[in-house]
């Protein structure tokens, strides 16, 4: 047997290997249909509200770090250079829901509400944004 002559397989095993596994129509259009079902997931975002009603979120693709300090200090660093602090009691809950990413909001706790004493009740009493400058 000559090397130049190639081995050829069998028929059916061409036809075989050749074959396009496909599905029945039904199950194709299905498939479709719930391509085009899907809702677009929107990027998470955390707001921070400040006590005079303003806002900024930040997305949490760019949260790099969570710091939380003993005495109720939370720390978050974004990539995009901004930094927010917030500082109050009982914090650690607020950390444990932003590190899952399940946090809508850190709000700053109202002027009426600073005095509250309630055993276990979380409040942020200042929240401080800064911004890396890019000098």
């Amino acid at each position: 047997m000559s090397t130049d002559t190639k081995t050829r397989r069998p028929e059916f095993l061409e036809k075989m290997m050749a074959a396009v596994p496909r599905h029945e129509p039904e199950v194709e259009e299905a498939r479709e249909s719930l391509k085009e079902s899907r809702f677009a997931i929107p990027t998470p975002m955390l707001d921070v509200v400040m006590r005079d009603g303003r806002m900024r979120s930040f997305s949490y693709a760019y949260l790099a770090e969570v710091e939380f300090e003993p005495g109720d200090k939370l720390t978050l660093k974004f990539t995009t250079g901004a930094t927010v602090v917030a500082d109050g009691r009982g914090l650690m809950r607020h950390r444990q829901q932003i590190r899952l990413h399940r946090a809508d909001e850190i709000r700053e706790c109202l002027e009426h509400e600073l005095g509250l004493e309630e055993e276990g009740i979380s409040q942020v009493e200042t929240i401080h944004i800064t911004e890396r400058d890019e000098a």
